[in-house]
Protein backbone atom coordinates (compact mmCIF):
# COMPACT_ATOMS: atom_id res chain seq x y z
CA UNK A 1 0.00 0.00 0.00
CA UNK A 2 1.79 3.29 -1.31
CA UNK A 3 -0.21 5.90 -0.50
CA UNK A 4 -0.10 9.34 -1.76
CA UNK A 5 2.24 11.86 0.54
CA UNK A 6 -0.08 14.79 -0.06
CA UNK A 7 -3.18 12.82 1.08
CA UNK A 8 -0.90 11.18 3.80
CA UNK A 9 0.02 14.92 4.90
CA UNK A 10 -3.77 15.68 5.06
CA UNK A 11 -4.80 12.69 6.77
CA UNK A 12 -1.91 12.88 9.63
CA UNK A 13 -3.22 16.25 9.89
CA UNK A 14 -6.74 15.38 10.90
CA UNK A 15 -5.35 11.86 12.66
CA UNK A 16 -7.17 9.91 9.98
CA UNK A 17 -4.34 7.56 9.38
CA UNK A 18 -5.60 4.87 11.29
CA UNK A 19 -8.67 4.33 11.49
CA UNK A 20 -11.36 3.38 14.07
CA UNK A 21 -11.65 -0.40 15.62
CA UNK A 22 -15.43 -0.36 15.81
CA UNK A 23 -15.58 -4.02 16.91
CA UNK A 24 -13.74 -3.09 19.67
CA UNK A 25 -16.07 -0.28 20.76
CA UNK A 26 -19.57 -0.81 22.11
CA UNK A 27 -22.02 -0.80 19.31
CA UNK A 28 -23.77 2.43 20.71
CA UNK A 29 -20.27 4.72 20.67
CA UNK A 30 -19.20 3.02 17.28
CA UNK A 31 -22.59 3.92 15.76
CA UNK A 32 -22.58 7.76 17.40
CA UNK A 33 -18.73 8.45 15.88
CA UNK A 34 -20.14 7.10 12.33
CA UNK A 35 -23.61 9.56 12.02
CA UNK A 36 -21.47 12.45 14.08
CA UNK A 37 -22.85 15.37 12.12
CA UNK A 38 -20.37 16.74 9.27
CA UNK A 39 -19.33 20.75 9.63
CA UNK A 40 -21.48 22.55 7.28
CA UNK A 41 -19.97 23.04 3.94
CA UNK A 42 -19.65 26.06 1.94
CA UNK A 43 -19.59 25.54 -1.84
CA UNK A 44 -17.79 28.39 -4.03
CA UNK A 45 -19.84 30.92 -5.70
CA UNK A 46 -19.44 29.06 -8.99
CA UNK A 47 -20.45 25.74 -7.81
CA UNK A 48 -23.31 26.10 -6.14
CA UNK A 49 -27.04 24.96 -6.85
CA UNK A 50 -30.27 26.12 -5.33
CA UNK A 51 -31.09 23.17 -2.06
CA UNK A 52 -34.38 22.10 -0.94
CA UNK A 53 -34.76 19.47 1.58
CA UNK A 54 -38.20 17.75 1.72
CA UNK A 55 -39.24 14.22 3.17
CA UNK A 56 -40.44 11.17 0.29
CA UNK A 57 -42.95 8.30 1.86
CA UNK A 58 -40.64 5.23 2.55
CA UNK A 59 -42.26 1.93 2.19
CA UNK A 60 -43.46 1.30 5.23
CA UNK A 61 -45.06 4.55 5.95
CA UNK A 62 -41.74 6.10 6.95
CA UNK A 63 -40.26 9.77 5.98
CA UNK A 64 -36.97 9.43 3.99
CA UNK A 65 -35.46 12.84 4.00
CA UNK A 66 -34.03 14.32 0.60
CA UNK A 67 -31.75 16.84 -0.18
CA UNK A 68 -32.76 18.42 -3.92
CA UNK A 69 -29.42 20.32 -5.85
CA UNK A 70 -31.20 22.33 -8.53
CA UNK A 71 -28.86 23.73 -11.08
CA UNK A 72 -29.21 26.93 -12.79
CA UNK A 73 -31.85 27.45 -15.84
CA UNK A 74 -35.58 26.01 -16.65
CA UNK A 75 -34.87 22.29 -17.01
CA UNK A 76 -35.97 19.50 -17.57
CA UNK A 77 -32.94 18.11 -16.47
CA UNK A 78 -31.52 14.58 -16.22
CA UNK A 79 -31.60 13.37 -12.41
CA UNK A 80 -29.26 11.39 -10.69
CA UNK A 81 -30.20 9.69 -7.09
CA UNK A 82 -27.11 9.81 -4.61
CA UNK A 83 -27.01 7.41 -2.10
CA UNK A 84 -24.22 7.93 0.86
CA UNK A 85 -21.50 6.05 2.20
CA UNK A 86 -21.11 4.56 5.93
CA UNK A 87 -21.55 0.92 6.23
CA UNK A 88 -24.86 1.41 6.07
CA UNK A 89 -24.83 2.18 9.16
CA UNK A 90 -23.79 5.94 9.42
CA UNK A 91 -23.56 8.75 7.32
CA UNK A 92 -25.89 10.97 6.24
CA UNK A 93 -27.44 13.48 4.18
CA UNK A 94 -24.72 15.82 4.45
CA UNK A 95 -21.88 13.52 3.73
CA UNK A 96 -20.79 14.19 -0.07
CA UNK A 97 -23.03 17.63 0.12
CA UNK A 98 -20.12 19.54 -1.46
CA UNK A 99 -20.17 17.30 -4.46
CA UNK A 100 -23.49 16.94 -5.10
CA UNK A 101 -23.49 21.10 -5.61
CA UNK A 102 -20.34 20.51 -8.14
CA UNK A 103 -22.12 17.47 -9.92
CA UNK A 104 -25.77 19.33 -10.00
CA UNK A 105 -23.46 22.44 -11.53
CA UNK A 106 -21.23 20.68 -13.42
CA UNK A 107 -23.34 18.11 -15.12
CA UNK A 108 -26.56 20.34 -15.66
CA UNK A 109 -28.07 17.66 -13.10
CA UNK A 110 -31.14 17.62 -10.69
CA UNK A 111 -28.91 15.60 -7.75
CA UNK A 112 -31.59 13.82 -5.18
CA UNK A 113 -29.40 12.70 -2.15
CA UNK A 114 -31.21 10.19 -0.08
CA UNK A 115 -31.07 9.56 3.18
CA UNK A 116 -31.90 5.68 3.56
CA UNK A 117 -32.88 4.15 6.86
CA UNK A 118 -29.69 2.88 8.49
CA UNK A 119 -28.63 -0.39 10.26
CA UNK A 120 -28.91 -1.91 12.99
CA UNK A 121 -31.44 -0.56 13.70
CA UNK A 122 -33.45 -1.23 10.51
CA UNK A 123 -31.07 -3.88 8.70
CA UNK A 124 -31.00 -5.51 5.40
CA UNK A 125 -33.59 -5.19 3.06
CA UNK A 126 -34.81 -1.75 4.61
CA UNK A 127 -32.48 1.08 3.51
CA UNK A 128 -32.32 -1.10 0.14
CA UNK A 129 -36.38 -0.32 -0.51
CA UNK A 130 -36.17 3.44 0.75
CA UNK A 131 -33.91 3.39 -1.97
CA UNK A 132 -36.33 1.96 -4.59
CA UNK A 133 -39.21 4.32 -3.03
CA UNK A 134 -36.99 7.40 -4.07
CA UNK A 135 -36.26 5.61 -7.35
CA UNK A 136 -40.46 5.52 -7.68
CA UNK A 137 -41.06 9.25 -6.16
CA UNK A 138 -38.24 10.47 -8.62
CA UNK A 139 -39.24 8.87 -11.69
CA UNK A 140 -43.51 9.59 -10.67
CA UNK A 141 -42.55 13.81 -10.10
CA UNK A 142 -39.76 14.01 -12.04
CA UNK A 143 -41.30 16.71 -13.73
CA UNK A 144 -41.97 19.08 -10.69
CA UNK A 145 -38.57 18.37 -9.65
CA UNK A 146 -37.49 20.37 -13.13
CA UNK A 147 -36.38 16.92 -14.41
CA UNK A 148 -36.70 14.33 -17.55
CA UNK A 149 -38.37 10.89 -16.19
CA UNK A 150 -36.46 9.08 -18.46
CA UNK A 151 -33.09 10.40 -17.87
CA UNK A 152 -32.43 8.91 -14.26
CA UNK A 153 -29.29 7.96 -12.76
CA UNK A 154 -28.22 5.97 -9.57
CA UNK A 155 -24.89 6.54 -7.56
CA UNK A 156 -23.22 6.40 -4.60
CA UNK A 157 -20.36 6.30 -2.31
CA UNK A 158 -19.26 2.57 -0.43
CA UNK A 159 -22.23 1.65 1.12
CA UNK A 160 -24.26 4.09 -0.92
CA UNK A 161 -22.68 2.56 -4.13
CA UNK A 162 -23.74 -0.91 -3.29
CA UNK A 163 -27.26 0.41 -2.60
CA UNK A 164 -27.32 2.21 -6.00
CA UNK A 165 -26.37 -0.62 -7.93
CA UNK A 166 -28.63 -3.24 -5.87
CA UNK A 167 -31.22 -0.52 -6.34
CA UNK A 168 -31.49 -1.21 -10.33
CA UNK A 169 -31.37 -4.71 -9.77
CA UNK A 170 -34.59 -4.68 -7.40
CA UNK A 171 -36.15 -2.39 -10.02
CA UNK A 172 -36.01 -4.65 -12.99
CA UNK A 173 -37.35 -7.52 -11.14
CA UNK A 174 -40.09 -5.25 -9.93
CA UNK A 175 -40.81 -3.94 -13.71
CA UNK A 176 -39.46 -0.60 -11.75
CA UNK A 177 -38.17 2.38 -13.44
CA UNK A 178 -34.95 1.67 -15.50
CA UNK A 179 -32.13 3.81 -14.84
CA UNK A 180 -30.08 5.11 -17.88
CA UNK A 181 -26.55 4.98 -15.93
CA UNK A 182 -24.64 3.82 -12.73
CA UNK A 183 -22.14 6.17 -10.86
CA UNK A 184 -20.30 4.37 -8.12
CA UNK A 185 -17.69 5.56 -5.86
CA UNK A 186 -15.33 2.63 -4.39
CA UNK A 187 -18.71 0.22 -4.20
CA UNK A 188 -19.30 -2.23 -1.56
CA UNK A 189 -19.99 -5.30 -4.10
CA UNK A 190 -18.90 -8.07 -1.67
CA UNK A 191 -19.39 -9.41 1.41
CA UNK A 192 -16.96 -12.59 1.20
CA UNK A 193 -13.77 -10.19 2.00
CA UNK A 194 -12.00 -12.48 -0.24
CA UNK A 195 -10.83 -10.09 -2.80
CA UNK A 196 -7.01 -9.89 -3.12
CA UNK A 197 -7.42 -5.93 -2.05
CA UNK A 198 -9.06 -7.11 1.38
CA UNK A 199 -5.29 -8.09 2.33
CA UNK A 200 -3.32 -5.89 0.91
CA UNK A 201 -5.23 -2.75 2.25
CA UNK A 202 -6.09 -4.45 5.45
CA UNK A 203 -5.23 -1.55 7.69
CA UNK A 204 -6.34 1.17 5.29
CA UNK A 205 -6.91 4.41 6.85
CA UNK A 206 -10.73 5.80 7.01
CA UNK A 207 -11.65 2.19 6.07
CA UNK A 208 -10.00 -1.18 7.12
CA UNK A 209 -11.09 -5.12 6.38
CA UNK A 210 -11.79 -5.63 10.09
CA UNK A 211 -14.32 -2.68 9.83
CA UNK A 212 -16.33 -4.04 6.61
CA UNK A 213 -16.61 -7.04 8.50
CA UNK A 214 -18.44 -5.27 11.16
CA UNK A 215 -20.26 -3.48 9.37
CA UNK A 216 -21.99 -6.42 7.17
CA UNK A 217 -22.43 -8.19 10.62
CA UNK A 218 -24.75 -5.13 11.42
CA UNK A 219 -26.43 -4.83 7.46
CA UNK A 220 -27.09 -8.51 6.93
CA UNK A 221 -30.05 -9.60 10.00
CA UNK A 222 -28.80 -12.86 11.72
CA UNK A 223 -29.58 -16.40 9.46
CA UNK A 224 -29.87 -14.12 6.23
CA UNK A 225 -28.26 -15.47 2.88
CA UNK A 226 -24.55 -13.01 2.61
CA UNK A 227 -24.68 -14.39 -0.76
CA UNK A 228 -28.10 -12.43 -1.74
CA UNK A 229 -27.06 -10.22 -4.75
CA UNK A 230 -29.02 -6.95 -3.43
CA UNK A 231 -25.67 -7.61 -0.65
CA UNK A 232 -22.96 -9.16 -2.60
CA UNK A 233 -23.21 -7.86 -6.12
CA UNK A 234 -21.07 -10.01 -7.39
CA UNK A 235 -22.98 -13.06 -7.09
CA UNK A 236 -25.45 -10.95 -9.53
CA UNK A 237 -26.78 -14.30 -11.83
CA UNK A 238 -26.46 -12.24 -14.93
CA UNK A 239 -24.82 -8.62 -15.23
CA UNK A 240 -26.24 -8.20 -19.09
CA UNK A 241 -29.28 -6.50 -16.87
CA UNK A 242 -27.08 -3.59 -15.69
CA UNK A 243 -27.11 -0.14 -17.21
CA UNK A 244 -23.61 1.66 -18.15
CA UNK A 245 -21.67 2.20 -15.75
CA UNK A 246 -18.50 4.29 -13.99
CA UNK A 247 -17.14 2.61 -11.12
CA UNK A 248 -13.94 4.25 -9.34
CA UNK A 249 -11.79 2.34 -6.70
CA UNK A 250 -8.70 3.72 -4.82
CA UNK A 251 -5.42 1.88 -4.47
CA UNK A 252 -4.98 1.97 -1.46
CA UNK A 253 -9.11 0.76 -0.34
CA UNK A 254 -9.86 -2.97 1.52
CA UNK A 255 -13.11 -2.88 -1.62
CA UNK A 256 -10.80 -2.01 -4.52
CA UNK A 257 -10.52 -5.51 -6.44
CA UNK A 258 -14.32 -6.39 -5.20
CA UNK A 259 -15.06 -3.09 -7.28
CA UNK A 260 -12.64 -3.83 -10.16
CA UNK A 261 -14.47 -7.29 -10.31
CA UNK A 262 -17.69 -5.89 -10.37
CA UNK A 263 -16.66 -3.46 -13.22
CA UNK A 264 -14.88 -6.50 -15.25
CA UNK A 265 -18.02 -8.75 -14.91
CA UNK A 266 -20.74 -5.76 -16.20
CA UNK A 267 -17.97 -5.49 -19.50
CA UNK A 268 -17.80 -9.56 -20.10
CA UNK A 269 -21.66 -9.22 -20.10
CA UNK A 270 -21.31 -7.22 -22.73
CA UNK A 271 -22.48 -3.67 -20.85
CA UNK A 272 -20.74 -0.32 -21.54
CA UNK A 273 -18.53 0.27 -18.32
CA UNK A 274 -15.16 1.97 -17.33
CA UNK A 275 -13.38 1.41 -14.25
CA UNK A 276 -10.78 3.64 -13.06
CA UNK A 277 -8.57 3.04 -10.35
CA UNK A 278 -6.72 5.99 -8.42
CA UNK A 279 -3.69 5.04 -7.00
CA UNK A 280 -2.07 6.42 -3.74
CA UNK A 281 -5.63 6.99 -3.15
CA UNK A 282 -8.36 5.89 -0.07
CA UNK A 283 -11.43 5.04 0.17
CA UNK A 284 -13.66 8.12 0.08
CA UNK A 285 -11.05 10.01 -1.07
CA UNK A 286 -13.62 12.33 -3.26
CA UNK A 287 -14.97 13.54 -0.10
CA UNK A 288 -12.51 13.12 2.08
CA UNK A 289 -9.70 15.43 0.02
CA UNK A 290 -11.95 17.48 -2.09
CA UNK A 291 -8.93 19.67 -3.63
CA UNK A 292 -6.24 16.49 -4.46
CA UNK A 293 -5.94 16.40 -7.80
CA UNK A 294 -6.98 13.46 -8.21
CA UNK A 295 -10.20 14.19 -7.06
CA UNK A 296 -10.91 16.95 -9.11
CA UNK A 297 -10.21 14.18 -11.97
CA UNK A 298 -12.23 11.87 -10.34
CA UNK A 299 -15.53 14.44 -10.56
CA UNK A 300 -14.34 15.44 -13.76
CA UNK A 301 -14.64 11.90 -15.07
CA UNK A 302 -17.99 11.49 -13.20
CA UNK A 303 -19.71 14.27 -15.09
CA UNK A 304 -18.65 13.61 -18.22
CA UNK A 305 -20.20 10.26 -18.05
CA UNK A 306 -22.96 11.46 -16.48
CA UNK A 307 -22.95 13.70 -19.68
CA UNK A 308 -22.70 11.21 -21.90
CA UNK A 309 -24.96 8.73 -20.64
CA UNK A 310 -27.67 10.66 -19.57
Amino acid sequence: MRLDPALAAILRAEGALTAPRLAEMPVASALAALRAPKPPSVPRPDATAFVEDRDITGPDGNLIPVRVYQPPGPGPFPLLLHFHGGGWVGGGIGNDDLRCHLTSVRAGAVIVSVAYRLAPEHQFPAGLEDAYAALRWAAADATALHADPDRIALGGASAGGNIAAACALLSLRRGGPRPRCLVLSYPVCDTSLSQPSHRDNAEAPLLTTAMMAWFITQYVPPGADRANPLVALLNTPDFSVFPPALVITAGCDPLRDEGAAFAASLQTAGVPAIHSNYEGMVHGFITRAPDHPQSHAAMAEIVNFLNQYL
